[in-house]
């Protein structure tokens, strides 16, 4: 989850522990979301600038429901 004036990404376990913090280049990340063939490329939109980021990821993105695995 996107983490605001922190500016992290903040990876959250179902039970709501905190797993992993990836600091952003800047302080309000507002969405994240995964692509590439393995979806370990996450994508990361910036409100501040405006500016879309990709960087490889320590773990897959989950699938989404009208994809297919």
């Amino acid at each position: 989850m996107a983490t605001l004036v922190s500016g992290e990404i903040t990876t959250v376990s179902p039970d709501g522990q905190i797993l992993h913090v990836e600091k952003m280049p800047e302080v309000m990340p507002t969405n994240i979301c995964f692509g590439g063939a393995d979806r370990r490329t996450a994508y990361i939109t910036l409100s501040t600038t405006g500016k879309l980021v990709s960087m490889p990821w320590h773990e897959a993105g989950l699938v989404l429901n009208h994809e297919t695995a």
